[in-house]
């Protein structure tokens, strides 16, 4: 099983019964799953045995990484984003729902192809989290 499908399965097994913490230790894997809601809604799975982040799915949609008017990506892997950036945007029932960063970060992974349909809780990007000084 890929580690994203077991970070999903077990992201929904603790959903459903209400546990926001597990660790997992054995000879195959050592995971350490967080789930927090934030405050822009998107759910986070925090693993300390890659030393990454994972930012899920909040809802099932039409997934995009594009800006419309541009054409530009929201993020591509290596970029640094600041908390309340725009990481993309997934469309449900013919409204766009923008999923926002709730700390700074650099993309590691993005794990979806533009323009695909998303499921709710997949993992959208694997990312770390970065402290980006403030420039005035």
């Amino acid at each position: 099983m890929k580690q994203t499908d077991r970070i999903k399965e077990l992201s929904q097994l603790m959903k459903t019964n209400g546990i926001k913490t597990r660790e997992i230790k054995n000879q195959e894997e050592e995971i350490k799953i967080e789930l927090f809601h934030t405050e822009s809604n998107s759910i986070i799975a925090s693993l300390s045995a890659d030393e990454c982040d994972t930012i899920l799915a909040p809802i099932m949609g039409l997934a995009h990484i594009k800006q419309p008017d541009t054409e530009q990506p929201f993020v591509f892997v290596g970029s640094q984003i600041k908390k309340g950036s725009t990481l993309c945007m997934i469309e449900k029932m013919k409204v766009m729902n923008e999923i926002i960063a709730d700390n700074d970060y650099r993309i590691l992974e993005i794990c979806f192809e533009n323009g695909s349909i998303v499921e709710f809780e997949q993992v959208l990007f694997k990312v770390k989290r970065i402290d980006i000084p403030n420039v005035k």
